[in-house]
């Protein structure tokens, strides 16, 4: 069972773990509980490119239908190419990553599910499927059957531990009363009672810190993943990252209102470098002001808790040419760099977004997409700033409005920047 519940592939359960943002950590408890649910991360990842490789190839395998033994052959080469050291024993610790992940979105998609069907199928029975060293209390779980609307799904849903097996079948209401009759009772159980008791979590990473959970659950799992999937305002702020997402895919969730247009900085025109600047000045004063040079990077941490490497490699290509020996128009951009420098240091707003991967197939790239509206004092003229950082490097652009031009169509404009998750909103 649990061999094809790993190859099991279904819209909701794929569409679970797209929509999750890729986190660097430095442990698995960095974020809690409904968080997961929104957030991908390895404990102890703490780099982009890694845990970008990680998550593509568990969905690689889930999307195949290869399963596990797919991801444990990517599982040993990824962790020869970024030499990461990690706790526990290969075989083990990729188990346990892949078949976290694969049975919480195989949930999250079977929770949507018997959600579109509660009004036929209102109640739900737990099951217990472990027989080898079996936890008690989910024993004691088993084929109890409540109201899909009970409140002790929202800490009991499985899974409810590392290696948990528990599943959830929903009934109709003839089935569910065939099932009272054969054990002689008229009606649901009576909701288990849960004893809570206080755990320490952090040990191995990030900071320890005592939680309470209810007894019988793992630190971490006491929370329904499908629900906090579907009802993202429920989630708590990721901790160290200062955001609640707000949005999955394309379109606004039900209920939120994206943030109001930001109010423009004024800034001089001298703040724009002058025409005919050359490249290299310009590209020195970017770094400037993040502390690097041309021989020395430095490290910038976002106003979302992102740390990003400031050095003269954002301006190359992957020959390390810079970018505007190949496209000479590109050096026309960097008249305007103060102001991607100004979107960088204070935005307005942070975006995250996954988009495919072009070079290649089947991968997917995190962009981190800096905004900032901006007003030039001396003219009036309306500008949004647009830095866009990815793992092939930046782009950047600033668009100028005439100061004549209608406050809609510069709210318009400033909208349709906007692009995946809202990680930051000043």
């Amino acid at each position: 069972m649990a061999e094809s519940l790993e190859r099991l592939q279904f819209a909701e359960a794929i569409d679970f773990y797209k929509g999750k943002i890729r986190l660097p950590s430095s442990g698995w408890t960095d974020i809690w509980q409904q968080q997961h649910s929104h957030a991908f991360v390895v404990a102890g990842a703490a780099q982009d490119a890694l845990v970008e490789d990680f998550y593509n190839a568990i969905r690689q395998a889930k999307d195949s239908g290869l399963g596990y033994p797919a991801f444990r052959k990517q599982f040993d080469e990824i962790v020869a190419k970024h030499g990461w050291a990690y706790n526990g024993t290969p075989g083990w610790r990729s188990k346990v990553m892949y078949r976290t992940n694969v049975k919480q979105a195989y949930h999250a998609g079977r929770y949507q599910q018997m959600e579109a069907v509660k009004h036929l199928r209102p109640y739900w029975r737990y099951r217990h499927t472990t027989f080898e060293n079996p936890r008690l209390e989910h024993k004691s779980w088993d084929g109890k059957i409540l109201p899909a609307d009970s409140p002790w799904w929202n800490t009991h849903y499985p899974q409810n531990a590392w290696g948990c097996n528990c599943k959830v079948d929903s009934l109709s209401r003839v089935e569910a009363k065939r099932e009272w009759e054969k054990l002689g009772k008229t009606g649901p159980d009576e909701e288990p009672e849960v004893e809570w008791e206080e755990r320490v979590v952090g040990k191995n990473g990030s900071a320890p810190r005592t939680v309470r959970v209810p007894k019988g659950i793992d630190p971490g799992f006491a929370y329904n993943p499908g629900k906090a999937w579907l009802e993202p305002h429920t989630v708590p702020p990721l901790e160290g990252y200062d955001a609640v997402l707000k949005e999955r895919g394309a379109a606004w969730p039900t209920g939120f209102t994206p943030p109001a247009m930001p109010k423009p900085t004024r800034v001089p025109a001298s703040v724009m470098l002058p025409a005919g600047t050359a490249p290299e000045v310009a590209v020195a004063d970017f770094l400037d002001v993040f502390g690097a040079s041309m021989s020395e990077g430095a490290a910038f941490t976002d106003a979302a808790g992102s740390t990003l490497a400031i050095t003269k490699a954002l301006f190359q290509d992957g020959n390390g040419e810079f970018k505007w020996l190949a496209k000479p128009r590109k050096a026309g951009r960097l008249e305007h760099i103060n102001l991607l420098a100004m979107a960088l240091i204070e935005p307005d707003e942070i975006w995250w977004g996954w988009v495919k991967d072009h070079k290649e197939p089947g991968r997917w790239r995190l962009k981190r997409r800096y905004l900032r509206a901006y007003q030039v004092v001396d003219n009036g003229e309306y500008a949004v700033g647009v830095f866009e950082w990815g793992s092939s490097g930046w782009t950047g652009s600033t668009v100028f409005m005439a100061s004549q031009e209608a406050e809609a169509a510069r709210e318009a404009y400033f909208d349709n920047q906007r692009m995946g998750r809202l990680v930051y909103s000043k």
